[in-house]
């Protein structure tokens, strides 16, 4: 059996050892000590999410004021770190998520057909060798993220893009521009030396964006389909391994370094893993950090497995004799580190890992980086102008107050809230047929009150600018679908809600809830939903008085559900309606168990439909630049609140859901709001 260091610790099939023996036998004779060393400078990061404007953060009695993230330090800092290794391959990677909504990048959706965006700019001025794919690059659809890989159309993207578990049929527009791995060739010493790259994706892909009919191969490391991704990661590391490249990278998005841990010990041949998605700061005592709070190490860079067992161990010293390592790397997003690792191989095992090169490098002015020219002309200037730009472009007059006050949106039903809620599920039902959805099912929608942001306030007659639409709603949340909700789920995700009151109009959480669409009472001194962290309600709370589900905000809806007549006034286990949220809740962010645990089939994203969006479009479409009190019925204080408030009780006069029979979703909603009059036409009103 021939040694495994020979070939570092490298599995070779059965026949080629038998052919190989004799001839390294002789080789052994004639060279009895050769050792092909190689050293490789990996620079690496991920998360960029469109963070291409540098930072600034005043002085403190501890510390100067000082500049850190943006495109144009980070170049200077892959310049420095390129220049100041003496090892004979530099390898640049990022491992996704390279671009995010939000107002920079929506500096590249509005550029001409054929430019190229400005995340796609700098890292071609980065000069990136390889780039992973993650989820975000979906948030916007396949459309989109061809665009950003082949601005110009041609077929070809301006570097390589990896993904060996995506699946992409023949018709997309990013077939032939993500492969599943690539070899970058470089000549080191006047030998030509290889080093192969393969990409990976989460394979949750369609839970937490838009890929279209874009599949991907494989589950998480807690079911049986994680072997899915383990097998086709491998197949494209042994056709690499078969080519005779012996040095292989993984780009791995898989969101939690607990993934890319559990590939330690399945993976073969692979050395590297630069793990994405989790913002991991690994690092060492001796690594400088951001001075920013609560920026803490996750010790160590690298973490080094046993590559047979998936051990973790200390050293590479502590790995048995002829077994390779598999290094684990990862930093923090936003390009406010670089990743650099910087190894040693003889004949194709990593042998020691060479410092004091290797860690995380801050993104800071502190460490003497001054922004690179091109990078700022070309992408920082004409981002932070269109930036500028949102800030005077006005989307809309208020005639009433509106906050994002958090202690008032996490708490009571606002005007801001409700109104958020009603362009949610505008937004909603205008993208419905995109999906494949009936717009005139979408009779609810919801907005979580810690995805409203930074206490800002607007007073009768203030502008609201674009720029204000994206502060009060920053987040990359995009507007999805939950469709077949029966009152019970209703009940169960109110309930959740409300959990976290501790007076009527006190001390909810993230998970309180602006609603539209409906009216809900509730009692704070009764008990309290408890949902354990993993999602699993252990008291069903029965703070939830009455459900008024209400489409038009107009207090003359229907209750499915009132202790006073006795709970449901529905089969709670009837499909009623579709719901209109935000991904972040449809996938059961704020512990609502029970939109996490409903299955992934009725949950439509829809592409590009961010929430920030969505209200920008209905203050400045449907309510043609004017929000009136006319236009947040029943907005204040009424949409939710607790049984104290003095608020006269709802009419629920009409009959919206048909409590007797039971006949399929679509025809029970379509011949109820046709019996309304609650067309969709309706919602289109013109204001005059």
């Amino acid at each position: 059996m021939l040694p495994q260091s020979l070939f570092g610790g490298k599995r070779l099939p059965r026949l080629p050892q038998l052919l190989l023996a004799s001839s390294l036998t002789l080789a052994g004779a004639l060279f009895p000590n050769t050792v092909q060393a190689f050293t490789l400078n990996l620079l690496h990061f991920s998360d960029g999410e469109s963070s291409l404007l540098t930072r600034t953060v005043s002085a403190t009695a501890t510390t100067p004021a000082f500049n850190y993230s943006g495109a144009g330090l980070f170049a200077d800092l892959i310049d420095r770190q390129r220049n100041a290794s003496s090892t004979d391959f530099d390898l640049l990677v990022t491992a996704g998520d390279n671009f995010l909504a939000g107002p920079q990048f929506e500096a590249s959706l509005r550029l001409p057909v054929g430019q190229m965006f400005y995340d796609a700019r700098a890292l071609e001025l980065f000069n990136i060798d390889v780039g992973g794919i993650g989820n975000h690059e979906f948030d916007f659809g396949p459309d989109v993220l061809a665009r950003f890989i082949d601005p110009s159309g041609s077929g070809v993207g301006f570097r390589p893009f990896v993904s060996a578990n995506l699946i992409i049929p023949d018709d997309s527009p990013l077939k032939g521009l993500i492969q599943p791995s690539a070899i970058v060739t470089k000549t080191v010493n006047g030998v030509e030396e290889r080093v192969g790259v393969v990409g990976v994706t989460t394979p949750l892909l369609r839970t937490i964006s838009s890929p279209g009919n874009i599949g991907a191969i494989g589950d998480a490391s807690n079911t049986p389909g994680f072997a899915n991704l383990v097998n086709t990661v491998q197949a494209e590391v042994d056709r690499l391994t078969a080519q005779g490249v012996d040095k292989i990278v993984l780009v791995s998005h898989l969101q939690n370094i607990n993934e890319e841990k559990a590939l330690a010990g399945r993976l073969q041949n692979v050395d590297i893993i630069v793990a994405a998605g989790s913002d991991t700061r690994l690092a060492n005592p001796d690594d400088l950090l951001l001075p920013l709070s609560g920026e803490t190490a996750v010790p160590s860079y690298p973490l080094i497995y046993n590559s047979q067992t998936g051990q973790q161990v200390s050293s590479l010293a502590d790995l048995p004799a002829g077994v390779a390592p598999l290094l684990i790397v990862s930093t923090d997003g936003e390009y406010k580190y670089l990743g650099n690792l910087q190894v040693e191989f003889e004949n194709g095992i990593i042998t020691s890992i060479l410092e004091p090169g290797s860690g995380p490098k801050r993104n800071t002015n502190l460490d003497g980086l001054t922004p690179r020219a091109d990078l700022v002309s070309e992408v920082q200037n004409p981002v932070a102008a269109f930036v500028n730009d949102l800030r005077q472009t006005v989307v809309g007059i208020t005639n009433v107050p509106l906050d994002s006050l958090r202690t008032e949106v996490r708490a009571k039903s606002t005007l801001a809230g409700s109104l958020i809620a009603d362009a949610i599920r505008d937004a909603a039902r205008d993208g419905a047929a995109s999906v494949g959805l009936d717009p005139a099912n979408i009779l609810v929608g919801i907005q979580n009150g810690g995805g409203i942001r930074n206490d800002r306030r607007f007073l009768p007659g203030d502008s609201i600018s674009e720029f204000d639409t994206f502060d009060i709603l920053p987040f990359s949340n995009f507007v999805t679908v939950v469709t077949g909700i029966t009152a019970g789920e209703l009940l169960e995700i109110l309930e959740r809600s409300v959990a976290s009151q501790t007076a009527p109009d006190v001390g909810g959480g993230g998970q309180f809830l602006q609603l539209s669409g409906l009216e809900v009472v509730y009692d704070v001194t009764r008990a309290a939903q408890v949902v354990t962290v993993d999602g699993v309600i252990t008291n069903p709370g029965s703070r939830i008085l009455s459900i008024l589900l209400d489409p038009e905000n107009d207090r003359a809806g229907q209750f499915l559900f009132d202790i006073a007549q006795g709970g449901f006034l529905v089969d709670p286990s009837q499909p009623l309606f579709d719901l209109a949220t935000i991904d972040f809740t449809a996938r059961g962010g704020d512990n609502f168990a029970t939109l996490t645990n409903m299955s992934q089939d009725r949950k439509f994203i829809l592409p590009g439909v961010t929430y920030q969006a969505a209200l920008e479009r209905y203050i400045r479409e449907d309510l043609q630049g004017t929000i009136d009190a006319a236009d947040i019925p029943s907005g204040a204080g009424i949409r939710v609140r607790d049984v104290s408030a003095l608020v006269a009780p709802a009419t629920g006069g009409q009959s919206i859901v048909d409590a007797e029979a039971i006949p399929e979703p679509t025809t029970l909603l379509g011949l109820a709001i046709a019996g309304l009059g609650l067309g969709y036409a309706r919602r289109r009103q013109v204001k005059k």
